[in-house]
């Protein structure tokens, strides 16, 4: 027993000893809690859409009054004409556009039949297809209202026009953010555990006492793997092209730059990282809860951004997945071009480029 003592007491100290490793592991049930309870969430709230009301009569006005009473949808602009709803959607701030067709009143009491139209973007398709459900089912509550004064009119016929993945392929919505998780796998996970298995040996002390400059040495270490997870890339592009049908309606220069800067941002993370954790596990649980898992839950890749509590949302803003993502989705199915996803571009680039300085600075320090 005094064996058994002696061990036992060892291994608490060695643990206790690591206030890193030790802050990890109470830190990460926390934050897994917080982030799957609040972040993994289907509901639909305070949705930004636009509307354009060529009717602009009391029964349109009414209509409107309805859907912006919930807390479903939140108007931010009225439209003018059909020629603005698709810059609407460009700009990314919104997902749907509600459309009163000209002479709405006089089509529901005199000829007891009105027309609604939904235009939708469904490029992220699940939840588009939420929110168009979500719409129909005011419209329809909205239906029954008006019935009640006036039983013999027919319900509202509602149209919905899918922009951007009329086929609603759900292929759109994964292909970006897969090449997020490559990358994040590839190039930052890959890369915090290989410098970080060179220091725990002790082979990184005897190469940097070499004549070559550390930055070097590092830019040695993960290059091989910036071009594996290019290669990657280029392999889901390819595959969701020629095997998914899935278009390039944008400059595919723009799309690859836009992936050699996020993949330029991972690797930089990856190399802060290792620059931190004194283990090789440390390394990759930090990837993990650093970069994985926010990919995963904060950059809209498989729930929306703005479903999420406001604190979750302003964190989102730090998170490079986030911006990546909205980038070639636009580039990739919106076909926009460098001054319509200048945003998500100048974002990552400026996170680039802060990452960058900050890891190289601490890998010459250490």
């Amino acid at each position: 027993m005094r064996g058994f003592k002696a061990i036992l007491i060892k291994e608490f100290r060695h643990i206790f000893r690591d206030v890193r490793t030790l802050c990890m592991v109470f830190i990460i049930p926390v934050v897994m809690v917080i982030l799957f309870g609040y972040a993994i969430s289907n509901e639909i709230k305070n949705t930004k859409i636009v509307i354009l009301d060529k009717a602009d009569d009391p029964l349109s006005e009414k209509l409107i009054k309805k859907v912006l009473s919930t807390n479903y949808f939140q108007n931010i602009k009225f439209l003018n004409n059909d020629r603005e709803i698709e810059p609407a959607f460009k700009e990314g701030k919104i997902r749907l556009a509600l459309v009163i067709p000209a002479g709405f009143e006089e089509s529901f009491y005199r000829e007891q039949h009105a027309v609604v139209q939904l235009v939708a973007d469904a490029a992220d398709l699940n939840n588009t297809l939420t929110l168009v459900s979500y719409m129909q089912t005011i419209i329809a509550d909205f239906q029954l209202e008006q019935n009640k004064l006036f039983p013999h009119i027919q319900p509202f016929d509602v149209t919905v026009k899918m922009e951007y993945n009329p086929e609603m392929k759900s292929v759109f919505m994964f292909i970006p953010g897969n090449i997020a998780m490559v990358m994040v796998i590839i190039t930052a996970l890959m890369t915090s555990i290989t410098l970080s298995r060179e220091r725990e040996s002790g082979s990184m002390r005897m190469l940097m006492i070499t004549p070559i400059r550390p930055v070097y040495i590092v830019l040695g270490k993960i290059i091989p793997y910036m071009l594996i997870s290019f290669c990657s890339t280029i392999i889901i592009l390819l595959m969701a092209y020629f095997v998914f049908r899935m278009p390039v309606a944008g400059n595919i220069f723009l799309l690859l730059l836009i992936c050699l800067t996020f993949m330029c941002t991972a690797a930089a993370f990856g190399i802060l990282i290792s620059t931190v954790a004194p283990t090789q596990q440390v390394a990759m649980i930090g990837t993990m809860m650093g970069l994985f898992l926010p990919t995963m839950l904060l950059s809209g890749f498989i729930f929306p951004i703005e479903n999420i509590p406001w604190i979750l949302q302003i964190l989102s803003n730090i998170v490079p997945p986030k911006w990546f993502i909205i980038a070639v989705k636009d580039v990739m199915i919106k076909g926009s071009g460098f001054f319509e996803i200048w945003k998500p571009f100048c974002i990552m680039l400026i996170m680039n480029l802060f990452l960058i300085t900050v890891s190289l600075k601490r890998v010459g320090k250490r």
